[in-house]
């Protein structure tokens, strides 16, 4: 092996720079190999923008393909102040008359003043007459999803209270606001019609021997039920377990257990396994439509669990339906011990919504919200009318349609002028993809203006989109086949085409890449008159697949943009493509195989050269020897 010698030696030769010489004109054809492969990733970029161009194009067609963007309605109220109307694709064109003798209405109920000077930290204590700073009771709140019940103090303060009720407002469909400038509490349900209910029962008198509904949260007023002591009426069960709201009701569960709780004779079950938390199987229960009866569940102040029954001549009663082992009960506390009261002392009070009353075309109806459908219209009642019916009139909507055919030309001409100018766009043959040492050897600025001129061109003439081109200015320009006799059946007889003439004016030419014009009036005219025609000339199939003579243009489009796609993908594939999936990288992959073979061969022919100026420095250090000793022999 000959050992490699550089830099300077006996024959006074740079071997690195001579190399490096000789090298640099040995490497031009791979230098020409890259730069065919920066080329042809140029102009695969170029294709792809193309397609994501395309791309663009073809969604907005999709949406001209669907007949919503053509069936569009108005509907038009004659007293929006009254109520408003939306229609639908399905509404019929017409007048209609609707009179509102009734809105649908919410439960609600509002406090009289609390007397706590407008401060939602006030204890409870200090709001009412007669309870005590130590005093507890229970509230229980009903709605329209459920029941759930919460016990409180005196010690509470009013935005706790808030905090409490709103804190269940999933279980029961009830919320709690207080405004500080009216002083008063504001019960209000989620939902409005006759299924919106408030209930409010709470247990006890003050030291007066006024409920405590009255002379703690200061209800009822006006629109609730006046407030009533409910003597003999009411049931409370209590467990003799202590439990915890976030323990589980048994973790040691190996399968899942059924509580059955019995009211009026109907079983209400509650499945319990080793996940189920004794808080979740309250909301459960409360949740439940046994919830929607009044009864609710929870955890009273000694950790018992409890039930409130509304009326106790429906006696809740309890067992574990599972057939095993185990029974639920024990762990729950339900199965020996429990504290029954009956004949409770409560205070209640209780608000419910109503339906909406509407006489649509003659026919009296009624809807649980103000916002209902008829007839594929949709309505918004604001306020009662005075008995004379406001007409509702529904019509083609125009406007939707000139917007979608308007945005289909916008997204075509886009495309066209964008594609068009790289189909023209000059080719600079003298400026090459740049080699590595040429890049080297320049700033930024100029590798960054070179490239600029470099890539520019890489489409022009492209036979494959030159015809794609063709065949969109075709798909348009061409009448629709199998149309009925003297309907619309081409783009012109609605006002676009690529040449406009208005008045002296003309719009579009030869020096135009195929760009369509609108003429705003005649497609406005062709809307007004004729909606039918025009979206038949849009959305026409004839279901022959050899053919898309018959078919309108937005199918047409469509399935030339598509095709056009397709074959682009071909070419250059697409982002995420395998190079042997696209012409283009079957190039990329050739390239590879070439350059990779010649960097073999360039390594070789280095190691050559420096070996051959290795054995030249050998031989000549050997005649300098040889010299030397013939000069000493003679002198």
């Amino acid at each position: 092996m000959v050992t490699r010698l550089s830099g300077f030696s006996g024959s006074g030769i740079d071997i690195d720079d001579t190399v490096k010489k000789l090298m640099t004109a040995a490497r031009i054809p791979y230098d020409q190999l890259g730069q065919k492969k920066q080329t042809l990733t140029w102009q695969r970029d170029e294709y792809r923008a193309v397609n994501a161009n395309l791309l663009d194009l073809r969604n907005t067609l999709g949406n001209m393909k669907l007949p919503s963007s053509y069936a569009a309605r108005k509907a038009t109220s004659a007293d929006e102040s009254s109520v408003s109307a939306v229609a639908t694709a399905n509404a019929n064109a017409g007048i209609n008359n609707i009179i509102i003798n009734q809105l649908a209405t919410t439960a609600s109920v509002t406090s009289d003043s609390l007397d706590s000077g407008g401060d939602s930290t006030k204890k409870l204590s200090e709001i009412g007459t007669g309870f005590a700073l130590g005093d507890k009771t229970t509230l229980t709140v009903g709605g329209d999803k459920g029941s759930t019940t919460i016990e409180f103090s005196g010690a509470n303060t009013i935005a706790e209270l808030v905090n409490a009720v709103n804190g269940k407002s999933s279980t029961t469909g009830v919320k709690l606001s207080y405004d500080s400038s009216m002083d008063r509490l504001f019960f209000t349900s989620s939902t409005t019609g006759d299924s919106s209910k408030i209930n409010l029962r709470m247990k006890g008198t003050d030291g007066t021997g006024q409920n405590l509904l009255s002379s703690v949260l200061h209800l009822p007023v006006t629109g609730a039920t006046p407030s009533t002591t409910l003597d003999d009426v009411g049931q409370t069960v209590a467990g003799s377990k202590t439990l915890s709201s976030v323990g589980y009701v048994n973790s040691a569960l190996t399968a899942d257990q059924n509580l059955k709780v019995t009211v009026a004779g109907t079983d209400y079950s509650f499945a319990i396994n080793n996940k189920t938390t004794v808080a979740k199987l309250i909301d459960n229960i409360n949740n439940s439509e046994l919830g929607k009866t009044g009864v609710s569940a929870y955890l009273d102040s000694a950790g018992k669990l409890s039930f409130f029954n509304p009326n106790d001549s429906n006696t809740l009663t309890f067992a574990d339906s599972t057939v095993d082992s185990t029974n639920i009960l024990t762990n729950l506390g339900l199965d020996a011990g429990i504290t029954t009261t009956s004949d409770l002392d409560y205070s209640e009070v209780a608000s419910s919504g109503s339906n909406s009353e509407i006489v649509y075309n003659g026919v009296t109806t009624g809807f649980a919200s103000n916002s209902f459908s008829i007839n594929g219209i949709s309505f918004n009642a604001k306020k009662v009318t005075t008995g004379a019916p406001v007409s509702i009139s529904v019509t083609q909507d125009t406007d939707t349609m000139f917007n979608s055919i308007k945005a289909f030309v916008d997204k075509y001409n886009t495309f066209i002028s964008t594609t068009s100018a790289k189909l023209s766009e000059e080719q600079n043959k003298k400026f090459q993809p740049l080699t590595t040492d040429e890049r080297n050897a320049m700033n930024e600025d100029d590798i960054k203006a070179w490239e600029l001129k470099a890539k520019s061109g890489q489409i022009r003439n492209d036979s494959l989109i030159n015809s794609g081109l063709q065949s969109l200015r075709s798909g348009l320009s061409g009448s629709i086949g199998g149309l009925s006799n003297g309907s619309i059946n081409s783009l012109s007889e609605i006002g676009v085409g690529t040449t406009l003439i208005s008045g002296k004016s003309i719009s579009g030419s030869y020096l135009d890449p195929g760009k369509l014009y609108i003429d705003d009036e005649k497609l406005r005219k062709a809307l007004d008159e004729n909606p039918e025609e025009v979206m038949n000339l849009f959305l026409a199939k004839d279901g022959d697949a050899t053919s898309d003579s018959g078919d309108g243009i937005a199918e047409r489009m469509f399935d030339r943009v598509t095709s056009l796609m397709d074959k682009i993908k071909v070419k250059a594939g697409a982002s995420g493509s395998l190079d042997n999936n696209y012409t283009i990288g079957k190039s990329f992959l050739d390239l590879n195989t070439k350059m990779t073979n010649l960097t073999r061969k360039l390594d070789s022919l280095e190691t050559r050269y420096y070996n051959q100026f290795t054995a030249m420095e050998k031989y000549i250090s050997q005649m300098n020897a040889q010299s030397a000793q013939l000069t000493n022999a003679f002198n």
